[in-house]
């Protein structure tokens, strides 16, 4: 896998990756545009990786992005990583992980988390290998499907 920094050029291949679960998980409930996608990658406090095969097929993408906006949350991120369905279980996302979380470093953030939906056991584990403890579960906090689904929070210190 090639990885690299986003461009504004990747931002609709970005959004496909993301679009694509939904009505396939509890993970993406709402649509994500192309213009979305760029406001991050403009963000000077954020960073998102995008993952080629040798043809140039985006396979996935990674980012780090301020947990909170006010000052005291300074050194806090949020991680994120969506890979082409095509893609998952082959390593590409460890790939990511593995540039993504020094990035996260340099960029002055200490305390990563991890929101992701109860359900998926597989990110649940994938954080976990990558240093992610359980913090605890937000009950009933999304919806999809016109059911409550719970969030997982996991944290990276």
């Amino acid at each position: 896998m090639i990885i690299r920094q986003a461009r504004e050029e990747d931002a609709p291949d970005i959004a496909a990756v993301f679009n694509a679960y939904i009505g396939k998980s509890h993970m993406v409930t709402v649509g994500r545009s192309p213009k979305e996608c760029v406001d991050l990658m403009q963000n000077k406090r954020a960073q998102v990786l995008v993952g080629h095969d040798f043809r140039g097929w985006m396979m996935g993408y990674a980012s780090v992005k301020p947990y909170s906006e006010r000052g005291g949350y300074a050194g806090a991120a949020e991680v994120s990583i969506f890979m082409d369905p095509q893609h998952t279980g082959k390593g590409g996302g460890q790939d990511l992980y593995d540039v993504l979380l020094p990035t996260a470093l340099r960029l002055g953030y200490h305390h990563l988390t991890a929101k992701i939906w109860t359900a998926n056991d597989g990110s649940i584990r994938f954080h976990e290998r990558n240093g992610f403890k359980l913090v605890g579960i937000q009950h009933g906090i999304g919806m999809s499907g016109g059911r409550r689904i719970d969030m997982t929070i996991m944290e990276r210190v």
